[in-house]
Formats: C-alpha cells, structure tokens, sequence
C-alpha cells in the first residue's frame, strides 16, 4: 500500500500563503478514490503552524506534521509512514482519476520499484512540445530508495532516489 505526505506550498515559498490550506485540501481530495480502492493507506500533511492544516488534518482523518522546514516534515513523514511506498505531492497538484490504475500496477512490482515522477500537466507552449520537460510535483517513492538521506524538498527526493521513470498521467493544478 502507499503512504502519501501532502506538502503545504507554503513551505516551498518561505512564507505563509493565504490559499495554502485550500491547496492541500484539494490535493486530499483527489487522494479519496485511491483510498477507497485501497490503494492508499495513510495520509500525512506536511506544514508550517498557523495555517490551520492540523484542523484540515483532523476533519480528513490524516496526520499532521507541523514543521517550518519540507526537510523536518519529510524526514519525519517517511519514519511515520505505514505503507511499502511513499507518494509525495506538492499541495495544489492532483493526480488525475487514472492515478489509481497507475498505483495499483506500480504496487504489484514493488519488488522491483525505485521510483517513479508525477509531472504537472503541460501548461506552456514549451511544456506541450515536450511534456518531459514539465516541473516534477509529485513522487511515488520506496523508502529503500532513500535510506539514510533526509531530503530537503521534492526535487531532492528524485534525485536522491535517482528516478527516472515517468507516470503515464500528468498532475493537474487545482489552485
């Protein structure tokens, strides 16, 4: 199963941001068919105080790490986690419906699984021409693939992890 740990964007900019709490909450609810599928497992919100995502956490039935660095909430994220794969995701981003097919497939070889990246949707002229060079914000991960290392955001996760392999399905931007 998949333990996913939704990074508020907030992290990313350094400072708080108004729409912060909205962003995670829709990426979580993108999230409720993988979980009904029994796909996903847990889910951990990752985030600074102040921005009301502990009482988001609690009404969606998740963890909450409260933390002022991604580096912190992650290091804690991936001890916590329950599931034999970690899917990070920047908050504002979903995966789209066929997620969960993709998931499914990617745990029956998990034996063989290092990683994989969820790109955002192509948003550009640059990005439609060749989708490969749309932004990473999100990762289905195994743990084993980061033993020892306490990633400082997303992006050195994929290259701690050294994933290569790309999601069929790009991210939506939701906020």
């Amino acid at each position: 199963m998949i333990s996913a740990l939704v990074l508020s964007p907030s992290l990313a900019a350094g400072k708080s941001l108004p729409r912060a709490p909205e962003a995670v909450a829709r990426s979580l609810g993108a999230l409720v068919r993988a979980a009904v599928e029994g796909i996903l497992r847990d889910v951990t919100i990752i985030g600074p105080e102040g921005e009301g995502l502990a009482t988001l956490a609690d009404h969606a039935g998740c963890e909450f790490i409260e933390t002022a660095s991604a580096q912190q909430g992650l290091s804690q994220g991936l001890e916590r986690m329950r599931g034999d794969i970690a899917f990070i995701i920047e908050g504002g981003f979903a995966p789209p419906s066929g997620f969960t097919e993709e998931a499914g497939d990617i745990l029956r070889e998990a034996a063989l699984f290092r990683g994989a990246l969820l790109r955002r949707a192509p948003h550009s002229l640059l990005t439609r021409l060749a989708p490969a060079l749309a932004r990473p914000v999100g990762a289905l991960v195994a743990p084993s693939a980061l033993a020892g290392a306490a990633p400082r955001d997303l992006a050195d996760v994929i290259r701690r992890a050294k994933i290569r392999r790309t999601l069929n399905l790009p991210a939506l931007r939701l906020v």
